[in-house]
């Protein structure tokens, strides 16, 4: 009876341990999440109204901070990133701050695509801080074509790598030619008045989209044509 006793206790003993294994191990997980949560309602707000929350952006980077420094996380990264690229663009931010705050975006981003590949947006953003900073063109291109291979289809980035990618013909390869028109194509099918904007700003007499669309698909180079000769 009493080596009954024993192993029972032993058992709660052993569970009562292993429960504080565990706690002491997700404890850390818990506070970067609860830090962090401020930081990702602000990033969801923005992209639902577009609008830059200038008077919580330091604030929210240092959330972000933290939230790394509990549990270094690639989200926690492109979170950063995000903030950051925010900050770039934010009017109230003084102009000498805004290149070293788009440098900030890039960095984090890169950290956070080393761990997670599979990330159309951060591509994205890569290659737009490093196109609005003039950087060379392979170091564009490149997170530029990683972005459509990770979320081809995704419709809300059709204009900006359309954008980037009419900025950048003249150095792109073979692949990335064909890539630029599979993205303008799948565009003009859902975002017309956005690419056609783009088109009247970035190749308004068409070369380029004659180049790319000539023999391909005439009839939607047609329409591109009628559109921006409304804009005349």
């Amino acid at each position: 009876m009493g080596s009954i006793i024993r192993t029972r206790y032993l058992i709660l003993a052993a569970a009562g341990l292993l429960a504080l294994l565990v706690l002491s191990l997700s404890w850390p997980r818990f506070q970067a999440s609860f830090r962090y949560l401020p930081v990702d309602i602000a990033i969801s707000r923005y992209y639902t109204d577009h609008e830059i929350p200038s008077n919580r952006l330091a604030i929210l980077v240092e959330f972000a901070q933290q939230a790394i420094g509990y549990h270094d996380h690639y989200r926690y990264h492109e979170g950063l990133s995000a903030l950051h690229y925010l900050q770039a663009l934010d009017p109230y931010t003084p102009a000498l701050e805004r290149r070293p705050a788009y440098r900030l975006a890039e960095s984090e981003a890169i950290a956070s695509l080393q761990v997670a590949p599979a990330q159309a947006a951060t591509w994205l953003r890569l290659a737009t801080v490093r196109w609005i900073l003039h950087d060379e063109p392979e170091d564009i291109i490149g997170p530029w074509k990683m972005s459509i291979f990770t979320g081809r289809t995704i419709s809300t980035q059709f204009a900006n790598r359309v954008d980037i990618g009419l900025s950048q013909r003249e150095f792109m390869d073979a692949e990335a030619v064909a890539m630029l028109r599979d993205q303008l194509l799948l565009g003009w099918r859902v975002q017309r008045r956005s690419l056609v904007r783009i088109l009247a700003r970035r190749d308004r007499d068409l070369v380029v989209t004659r180049e790319l669309l000539t023999e391909m698909d005439p009839l939607a180079l047609a329409d591109m044509e009628a559109w921006l000769e409304k804009l005349r």
